[in-house]
């Protein structure tokens, strides 16, 4: 079973080999390889399966910790799921689609992620 932050789930749905490094990046890609298989995920506010090769993991815990894991709460709160919960992944993609990528609502999310710019590209090409 993989161990995914919640707000996670924006993350593998706008991922386009681009990340902090080449072993980010690869790693990413095999954890998303793993969930289209329909794994079983436990969805957490804290490091995950795609923390592994993150420069901003700190070992125990991510250098911007607060703004993550806030994230995570409003992910959780948007999609009335609670952390610490075993999901499939498809049920958790197609909702993740359904209630925040099909009504514009990431941005309400993550405005302020160092990564918008380049999720609102690849929002804007999928339309």
């Amino acid at each position: 079973m993989l161990k995914i932050r919640a707000h996670h789930l924006l993350c593998t749905e706008n991922f386009v080999n681009e990340g902090y490094s080449e072993d980010f990046s690869k790693n990413m890609g095999e954890v998303i390889e793993k969930l289209r298989e329909n794994s079983e995920v436990k969805l957490i506010k804290d490091l995950d399966d795609i923390c592994k090769h993150c420069p901003e993991n700190l070992g125990d815990h991510c250098k911007n910790d607060e703004k993550v894991k806030a994230y995570d709460e409003k992910v959780l709160k948007v999609l009335n799921l609670s952390s610490d919960e075993k999901y499939f992944w498809s049920d958790i993609r197609n909702l993740t689609c359904d209630i925040i990528f099909d009504r514009d609502r990431r941005e309400e999310i993550c405005k302020d992620c160092q990564w918008n710019e380049l999720c609102k590209e690849v929002e804007t090409m999928r339309r």
